[in-house]
This record gives C-alpha cells, sequence and structure tokens, in this order.
C-alpha cells in the first residue's frame, strides 16, 4: 500500500461520521442534503441511521469505531437523536434545523435561502469547533 494511501485512510479514520434525518418535511430534506454536503466536501462522512437502529452489522461497527459523531434533525421531533441514543451512541455534535427559527412544511416546499442559511450554520458551528475543511500543506 502506497504511503498515500496510508495516509487517505488514516484521514478517513479521524472524521467525524454524520447521521441525519431522513423525513419528509422540509426540514429533514434540508438535515439530509447538510449531512450531503459535508460528506462531499470530505468534511464528515455520512452514514445510515436507519443501519443503527436496525443494528446493521458494519454500520454498527462504523458507529462505534470512536469516531466523533454529528447528527442533524429537521425538526423537535429528533428522530436521528433517538435512534442514535435507542443504540446506545450520542451525538458529539448535535443541530436541530427547527432551531433557526423555520418552519416545518410540506416536504416539497422548501426554500433555498433556509438551506443555505441552515448549511452556513451548522458549517460555521463545526469551524469553531475544529471540524472543516482539511488544510493543505505546502
Amino acid at each position: 500500500m502506497s504511503d498515500n494511501k496510508k495516509i487517505e485512510q488514516s484521514d478517513q479514520q479521524k472524521k467525524p461520521i454524520v447521521y441525519s434525518c431522513s423525513g419528509c418535511s422540509n426540514l429533514a430534506q434540508m438535515a439530509h442534503n447538510i449531512s450531503l454536503n459535508l460528506d462531499g466536501d470530505g468534511i464528515a462522512e455520512m452514514s445510515c441511521v436507519a443501519g443503527v437502529i436496525g443494528k446493521v452489522g458494519p454500520i454498527m461497527d462504523l458507529a462505534k469505531s470512536g469516531r466523533p459523531i454529528i447528527a442533524i434533525d429537521g425538526c423537535g421531533l429528533s428522530c436521528t437523536k433517538s435512534c442514535l441514543e435507542a443504540s446506545g451512541l450520542k451525538a458529539d455534535h448535535y443541530y436541530l434545523i427547527s432551531d433557526l427559527g423555520f418552519e416545518k412544511r410540506n416536504k416539497w416546499n422548501d426554500s433555498l435561502t433556509e438551506n443555505t442559511i441552515a448549511m452556513k450554520s451548522i458549517y460555521d458551528q463545526l469551524f469553531e469547533v475544529g471540524i472543516g475543511f482539511k488544510q493543505q500543506s505546502k
């Protein structure tokens, strides 16, 4: 295995795991989209909260790997947080989109402005605790 591949695997093993709501409201979509972006931006590795509550072997192995856990819920039902806790897990960083003052609406009634505000809020809070884009060494 090349040194670069080892470094990539080591970086991956330190990266937080992110779980999000998968409900059908606009807030759930926002939570899910932010998780997808955190994964796509290389900030966190998205995993499946349904696999956690279903106690699926490889998903539970990842969940219990000791990596920091980020959980993002859309509304006050807090399904993601409840699924993690029911499986003996606790989020190190927990975000509730409805705390930003957004109204829960039907699934296809979302807002790009609200999505952007929510994403910026969560990214900013993660950056404050040192979770963010990997700095390139020169």
